[in-house]
């Protein structure tokens, strides 16, 4: 993987633990999921979004 924006070839991840809902429950819904960021090491900018629950069931 090559970064977009300074061609970076090093990449970390981070979590986001605060939970992403279903638009269609609304903000109330207990089920979510955690969002895992892949980022690169040397500019931060965001290649890859994932949900690591994305049934959130």
């Amino acid at each position: 993987m090559q970064c977009q924006e300074c061609s970076g070839t090093e990449f970390n991840e981070a979590i986001q633990y605060m939970k992403v809902k279903e638009a269609s429950k609304g903000k109330m819904a207990l089920k979510g999921s955690e969002v895992l960021l892949t980022f690169c090491a040397n500019c931060g900018t965001v290649a890859k979004l994932k949900l690591t629950n994305p049934d959130f069931k």
